[in-house]
């Protein structure tokens, strides 16, 4: 089993315009409401591949309800931890010009919060086989949250995260780190353990991987694009699905830039059609 941690779910709005003018009235043609935040998006991603996926996060409140609810309704196994803060949400508005993100900071979580998630981590652990954690950690946690994690781990973790908690999970051991090229270009300054794996991505540009002394470039396939927010999540979930499967990084990143590509071609973020990743794979 993967078991995916993403403390940072949200409720995700995705409103389709013909067009977007700042200070007017904007009209949207259709709304698509559903569970994402990094966490959400990489466990269905991997339900979508066909894995043996568990998401572990938090919901809280009226939208709290609402994520859990959508989740079940997509039957990805979730071990919901409720908490007092309100779930944020999340809007896209995808029209001529381009695409704006409107996205709410995740609310701080209390002590009695942070350790029932951390009991539930435990308690998970002992059937997966691979774990990743991924997204922005809650204020309360500590910036050492996700490396205390991996410290309770003895299989491969995966890791996106940001600043310190990325720092810190790095020199705790994290197997993969894949982030993009703003968040590694803040973090150039920290030292790659041995036998780690850096994979970097850069939009629909080469994808720079980094192992030990040795740096390759990797061209992800050619699409046309309706919808690229999520895409990072979807090539997580890939290498993550991959690697499950036995196979090698080297494998894995090519599954991951596949379903990267796919998730391109939705308008919803952190959804892919096999049969889109199968030909792109190719």
């Amino acid at each position: 089993m993967i078991l995916v941690v993403g403390l940072s779910p949200a409720w995700q709005r995705t409103l389709r315009l013909s067009g977007l003018c700042i200070g007017k009235v904007n009209r949207a043609g259709s709304v698509d409401e559903t569970a994402s935040g990094k966490g959400v998006n990489v466990a269905r991603v991997l339900r979508q591949l066909g894995a043996d996926v568990r998401l572990l996060t938090v919901a809280g409140g009226h939208r709290g309800k609402l994520l859990a609810q959508s989740l079940k309704n997509q039957r990805i196994s979730t071990r919901v931890i409720r908490v007092a803060a309100e779930t944020r949400i999340c809007q896209t508005m995808i029209g001529r010009g381009g695409i704006t993100e409107l996205v709410e900071e995740a609310q701080e979580l209390r002590a009695t919060e942070v350790a029932r998630v951390m009991d539930a981590f435990g308690r998970e652990l002992r059937r997966a086989g691979l774990v990743v954690l991924t997204g922005t950690v809650p204020p309360g946690c500590g910036d050492d949250f996700y490396a205390r994690l991996i410290a309770m781990t003895c299989v491969p973790v995966l890791v996106d995260a940001q600043d310190r908690q990325l720092v810190n999970a790095v020199r705790a051991g994290a197997f993969v780190v894949r982030i993009n090229r703003d968040e590694f270009a803040a973090a150039t300054k920290i030292g790659r353990c041995e036998g780690q794996w850096w994979i970097v991505s850069n939009g629909a540009r080469p994808v720079a991987v980094y192992h030990g002394r040795e740096m390759r470039r990797l061209r992800p396939p050619r699409v046309k694009a309706v919808n690229p927010i999520g895409s990072g999540d979807a090539m997580l979930a890939g290498i993550a699905c991959s690697l499950w499967r036995g196979q090698s990084v080297h494998d894995a990143i090519r599954l991951g830039m596949a379903c990267g590509a796919a998730n391109a071609l939705t308008w919803k973020p952190g959804f892919v059609r096999r049969a889109d990743v199968n030909r792109l794979l190719k």
